[in-house]
This record gives C-alpha cells, sequence and structure tokens, in this order.
C-alpha cells in the first residue's frame, strides 16, 4: 500500500510507535519482545476499514511482531489474511472448526479457500462446529500471542460480542493491546491496562 494513499493522521502512527520511540509515554511500556499478535474484529465492515486494518498491523510489525494470528471469519479477520499476504508476512489461519465456512454463500466460500491456500500455517482445533468452538478459538490465539490488534466499538454489550469476549480476554492476560475504535480513534491499552489516546 503507497505511502501516499494513508491519510496523513494514520502516517503519524507510523513516526509515533517506531522502535526508537515505543517508550517515550509518560507510562513507558515494560521492555519485552513482542514476537506475536493475534487480530479481532467486527463482521460487518465496510471497504474504508482497509486502511485501518494494515495500520494496527503495521504497528505490530514496528513492534517487532514476525507472526500473526487470525481466526478467519468474515470481516476484519479475513481482510487482516489479505493485508498479511499483500505485505509477504507470516502468518496463522487458526480455524475454529473444519466446517466453518460451509453456511456462507458461494463466493465467500471461494474467497475464504483461496486466502486459506495462501497461510504460512493453518490449525483446525475441532473437526465440526458446536457451541464454543468460537471462543476457544479466540482464547488459543490469545494466549500465544503478545499483541492483541482489535476494531472494536468499545462497547462490551454492543456490536460484536464475539470481539468484545476476546479483547476483554486479551486484557485479563495481559496482552498489549492496539485497539482502533469505528469512531476513527487508535488506542494503546498498556499490559497495566493504562488506555491512551494517540488522537
Amino acid at each position: 500500500m503507497a505511502a501516499s494513499n494513508i491519510p496523513a493522521l494514520a502516517q503519524r502512527i507510523n513516526r509515533t510507535l517506531n522502535r526508537e520511540t515505543q517508550y517515550n509515554f509518560s507510562e513507558p511500556f515494560e521492555p519485552k519482545e513482542y514476537n506475536t499478535a493475534m487480530i479481532t474484529g467486527h463482521r460487518s465492515i465496510g471497504l474504508s476499514y482497509r486502511i485501518q486494518i494494515d495500520k494496527l498491523i503495521m504497528m505490530a510489525v514496528n513492534q517487532g511482531v514476525k507472526k500473526f494470528f487470525t481466526g478467519m471469519a468474515l470481516g476484519v479477520d479475513q481482510v487482516a489474511a489479505e493485508i498479511f499476504i499483500y505485505h509477504k508476512l507470516k502468518w496463522t489461519a487458526v480455524l475454529p472448526c473444519a466446517d466453518q465456512h460451509l453456511l456462507w454463500k458461494p463466493r465467500q466460500q471461494t474467497h475464504y479457500k483461496k486466502l486459506l491456500a495462501q497461510a504460512t500455517e493453518q490449525v483446525c482445533l475441532y473437526k465440526n462446529y458446536s457451541p464454543g468452538v468460537m471462543q476457544a478459538r479466540n482464547a488459543w490465539m490469545v494466549r500465544r500471542s503478545d499483541i492483541c490488534l482489535a476494531v472494536f466499538n468499545g462497547d462490551p454489550h454492543g456490536i460484536g460480542g464475539g470481539t468484545a469476549t476476546t479483547f476483554n480476554l486479551a486484557k485479563e492476560k495481559n496482552l498489549l493491546i492496539y485497539q482502533y475504535v469505528p469512531s476513527g480513534e487508535y488506542h494503546i491499552i498498556e499490559p497495566t491496562h493504562q488506555q491512551l489516546s494517540l488522537f
């Protein structure tokens, strides 16, 4: 994605969150290695979200992340997979069950299979869908991640109940969280659970 296509505000994130300046906040991060990141987000998103999801991913790359996890649900998960492929990043498709896609529209199933074929790795937790497999997938990713990337409106009772649950689990597990709020803000939630607003 060409830099000229990225809004000026989004470009400022790179300058704020590069590896030289990551500890210059008033409450500095505890120095540590950030090797893995997962993404969670709403299923119903517009095309304009691609730029914001790209920025979240690049924020993680700037922290040193080398490997990403996505649950491959419709919406944010699959847009993230497209961006991983575009940037030639290493990523794991974490499937809650082998038949996750069976009730989707034909074109959605075709796109899903095309993305899976380009994943660095695939993990499938269960053969068939049953209640709880989605939550198990989310917990699997949280346990193996250093950073949680979230496209989340911030309302734990609002749109995207699964996203809210995963977001809260990431906080409980003390992950560093980069959040894009659909109203247009980016936030950092440090492992101490202190939230910073970038803009």
